[in-house]
C-alpha cells in the first residue's frame, strides 16, 4: 500500500521539473564539497574517536570534559560545581549558560555508572531498529525494504557501540529521536510522547523535534495530544530556567563567554554537519554530499504523514545549521542523523513513477 509514491499521479511535465530540481541540488551539492574547504579542515576529534575506538584512548576535549564531570559525580561532588570547573580549567567558556550541558546525562551516567550507562544507549538503538520494522509493516511496505531500512537505520546508529562516546549527548538524543518517531501512532502517542521527553531532557537542541511533532498535532486537530506536546515545551522552559539559575550560582561575571554561533555558513555547513555524523564520513565530501541529498529526496518520494515529517525534520535541522553553529560543532549532526540515509529505500517507486510519468508524456519512448 505504501509502496506507492509521492509521484504515482505526476503529470511529465511535473516529473521533468521534479528530476531537474534533483540534478540541480545534486550539482550544487558537488559544488560546495568542492568549495567550501575551511569547512572540512577543522580537526574533528571525535570522529576519530569513533572511527579508530577500537586502536586509541577517547579523543577530543568535549568528550574528556563529560568523562571528568560524570567521575567527579560519582564520588559525591555537586554538578554545577564541577562543571564549571572542569570547563574554566580546560580553557572552555562558561557564559551564556547554555554553555554547560544540562545535567540529565551527568545523572544517569554518575549512577548508572558507564557500563550499564552504555547497556542503555544500546538497548534505546535496538528498540528504534525494531520498532521502525513494525511500522513499515504496518504501512505495509514490502520486507525486503524493511530490512533494507533497519540496516541504514543500524548505520546511522553505529555510534552507540563505541563507550568511548558514550558521554556524547546529541548521540543519545539522536537514538531517543529515531526511537520516539518509530513509536508514534495518532491513537497511541503516549510511549512516543515520553521517549521525546527524554530526549529533550538530555539535550535542549531537541527542542525543534518536539515543536514539529505539536504543530502536527495541532494541524490534525488532535486536541488532548497537541495540549501533551504544549504542556512539555512548557516544562522544558521551567528545566531551562533551574538549569539557569543553577550555573549562575558558580559563575562569576567576568569569565569568558563563548563566541557567538550565529556564523550562517550556508548550505555548505549543513552538509558538513550531517556528513561527519554520518558512516559518510569515510567518504570524500564530493560523493558523500550528493548522497546526503538523494537520501532526503527519498523522503520526499514517500507519501505517508511520517515521511513528510522526518523531511520536514530533516530541513529544518539542516537550516538551522546553515544559520548556527561553527563547524567544530558538527556533532549536532547526530541529532537527526540516524534518519538520513533511512530515505534510500523510498527511492525505487519515486523513481519509477517518475520514469513512468515522462513515459506518458512521451509515447515514442514506450513503443
Amino acid at each position: 500500500m505504501s509502496d506507492e509514491s509521492r509521484f504515482a499521479t505526476i503529470s511529465s511535465r511535473g516529473a521533468t521539473w521534479v528530476l531537474a530540481l534533483l540534478l540541480l541540488l545534486v550539482a550544487a551539492s558537488v559544488w560546495f564539497a568542492v568549495s567550501k574547504p575551511s569547512l572540512q579542515a577543522q580537526p574533528i576529534a571525535i570522529v576519530k574517536s569513533v572511527q579508530q575506538a577500537q586502536t586509541q584512548e577517547v579523543g577530543g576535549d568535549d568528550i574528556r570534559l563529560y568523562k571528568a564531570i560524570v567521575e567527579r559525580m560519582r564520588a559525591g561532588e555537586n554538578y554545577y560545581a564541577v562543571a564549571v570547573e572542569e570547563q574554566r580549567a580546560r580553557g572552555f567558556p562558561t557564559q551564556p549558560f547554555v554553555t554547560v550541558r544540562l545535567p540529565t546525562l551527568a545523572f544517569v551516567l554518575a549512577s548508572l555508572g558507564t557500563m550499564w550507562g552504555h547497556v542503555l544507549e544500546i538497548a534505546i538503538a535496538l528498540a528504534a531498529l525494531y520498532v521502525w520494522y513494525q511500522k513499515l509493516a504496518a504501512y505495509k511496505i514490502i520486507q525486503w525494504r524493511r530490512w533494507a531500512l533497519i540496516a541504514l537505520l543500524a548505520a546511522g546508529l553505529s555510534p552507540v557501540v563505541n563507550p568511548k562516546i558514550i558521554y556524547m549527548h546529541e548521540i543519545w538524543a539522536g537514538a531517543l529521536i529515531a526511537l520516539s518517531i518509530g513509536l508514534y501512532r495518532p491513537k497511541a502517542w503516549l510511549p512516543s510522547f515520553l521517549i521525546a521527553a527524554c530526549a529533550l531532557a538530555l539535550r535542549e537542541l531537541v527542542l525543534p523535534f518536539v515543536l514539529l511533532m505539536a504543530a502536527f498535532a495541532l494541524l490534525q486537530r488532535r486536541w488532548i495530544e497537541t495540549g501533551a506536546w504544549s504542556g512539555l515545551i512548557l516544562a522544558f522552559f521551567g528545566y531551562m530556567f533551574l538549569h539557569a539559575q543553577g550555573v549562575a550560582s558558580v559563575v562569576q561575571p567576568n569569565e569568558p563567554s563563548a563566541p557567538s554561533w550565529m556564523l550562517a555558513n550556508g548550505p555548505a555547513a549543513a552538509l558538513h554537519f550531517l556528513w561527519q555524523s554520518l558512516p559518510l564520513s569515510e567518504l570524500p565530501a564530493i560523493l558523500a554530499f550528493p548522497m546526503i541529498i538523494i537520501g532526503l529526496f527519498g523522503w520526499v518520494c514517500w507519501r505517508t504523514e511520517t515521511g513528510l515529517f522526518c523531511l520536514l525534520l530533516l530541513l529544518g535541522y539542516m537550516l538551522a545549521f546553515a544559520i548556527t553553529g561553527r563547524p567544530n560543532n558538527f556533532y549536532w549532526g547526530y541529532l537527526v542523523s540516524p534518519l538520513l540515509m533511512m530515505g534510500f529505500i523510498f527511492l525505487g517507486p519515486g523513481l519509477q513513477d517518475l520514469q513512468a510519468a515522462l513515459k506518458r508524456g512521451n509515447p515514442k519512448a514506450s513503443e
